[in-house]
């Protein structure tokens, strides 16, 4: 009897599991507030390292915005820019990574576009647009 007990629970358990990894795979994000009042949900910020250079600083957020309007995409990211170029100065970073993530779609498999804003510090120590260089 406690045998029988025993692999009720564990396939009790294996049909649960499931469920309580769709919970814990759910993107976790903090509000951040930027000078215009608006909150954006950033996804996570921190160094990415390079085979060969030096390191970057990443942004990655989550917009309510297609990835597809590129205009209200760069002014969104524009007010990003003007709050996240602090910390890469303060890191002493010579480039830096805004990560702009539609928010994921589907309910087993989920899929979402990203387009990344890529800034480089140059030798006047300006921060230039990579992207923005382009629209010229």
């Amino acid at each position: 009897m406690n045998r029988i007990t025993n692999t009720t629970f564990l396939i009790v358990l294996l049909a649960l599991w499931p469920l309580s990894s769709c919970r814990s795979n759910a993107q976790q994000w903090r509000p951040i507030k930027l000078s215009s009042g608006r909150v954006v949900k950033v996804l996570g910020t921190g160094p990415i390292n390079f085979s060969q250079g030096p390191p970057a600083l990443m942004l990655k957020y989550q917009t309510d915005l297609q990835i597809s309007d590129k205009e209200a995409l760069r002014k969104e990211v524009d007010e990003i820019w003007a709050a996240f170029k602090i910390d890469a100065d303060n890191g002493n970073f010579r480039s830096a990574i805004v990560s702009a993530n539609e928010e994921p779609k589907g309910f087993i498999l989920k899929r979402s576009s990203a387009y990344n804003f890529v800034y480089e510090k140059r030798a006047d120590g300006e921060w230039h647009s990579l992207e923005g260089d382009k629209r010229k």
